[in-house]
């Protein structure tokens, strides 16, 4: 069954590695702030938020990576030494990394925080993994495909979407739609970490996120996964999202459960 899948092998060994990393110092570390890309009036505690263990990570899975594809383009979140190993194009087949996803989550000691990988050709994602440690839940998808839950053995979970989701939102900076969806019955989803918040949309445990100034490491990598299994992606103008050459921040970022859901948020919002 594996075999239907191209990267899954590739992919997996760096997920599920680093994930046992995290796993190994959950709790034992601390915010060490780094500066943000974003403009000073977005800035929050989690646009900073860092520990050394975002590095660390990183480097042990950009070494797994180089033993399997050593000339593939590089889109890692953080700045460490071993990202000079890899192409600097990111417009032909790239890897994407998220070493450590819900940082402060992670050090809260909570269980929504992740590590995600991606690989896209021509600036779209054509193979996405993630991994929550916490759980030993492995979701995985390769355009075209479907969607495929493992454990860190690679045995496969059984999992069946709901017909509905439930009526639970994820925003950052999109604070002038929380007044139009809560009139409508919805509540805010406890997460503290983006693939958390995609992944529960994906199980319906939430139907809608909302992100203004998107990083494609939060949201592209677990994009094709929620796209797989029925979800739908767009901008703020309902149309599919596009990445530009080098993968910078997108003004919007939305994802909802279905295209119920989507044609239900753009009424409301018009």
């Amino acid at each position: 069954m594996m075999s239907n899948y191209k990267y899954y092998n590739v992919l997996k060994p760096i997920l599920v590695t680093g994930g046992m990393i995290l796993n190994l110092m959950r709790g034992k570390v601390t915010n060490q702030p780094k500066e943000s890309d974003l403009p000073p009036e977005l800035v929050k505690e989690s646009s900073t938020a860092h520990t050394d263990i975002d590095d660390f990570v990183q480097d042990i899975a950009l070494e797994i990576l180089y033993s399997s594809l050593p000339d593939v383009g590089i889109n890692a979140e953080e700045v460490t030494d071993r990202v000079k190993w890899f192409k600097q194009d990111k417009t032909g087949l790239c890897f994407h990394l998220d070493p450590l996803d819900g940082t402060l989550a992670y050090t809260k000691n909570r269980s929504d925080f992740a590590i995600g990988v991606a690989l896209s050709d021509k600036l779209t994602f054509i193979a996405s993994g993630i991994y929550f440690p916490a759980v030993d839940r492995l979701f995985y998808a390769e355009k075209g495909k479907g969607v495929l839950v493992t454990n860190s053995l690679g045995e496969k979970i059984s999992f069946k979407r709901p017909s509905s989701p439930e009526k639970k939102y994820a925003q950052k900076r999109c604070d002038e739609y929380v007044n139009i969806l809560e009139k409508l019955g919805f509540t805010k989803l406890d997460s503290m970490s983006a693939h958390h918040s995609m992944i529960s949309i994906l199980e319906g445990k939430a139907a809608i996120q909302m992100y203004h100034m998107a990083s494609p490491h939060d949201f592209g990598i677990p994009q094709l996964i929620l796209e797989e299994a029925g979800g739908v992606c767009t901008n703020l103008e309902g149309e599919p999202i596009k990445y530009d050459p080098d993968f910078n921040r997108v003004p919007y970022f939305l994802a909802f459960f279905d295209t119920k859901i989507k044609d239900l948020f753009f009424e409301e919002i018009k």
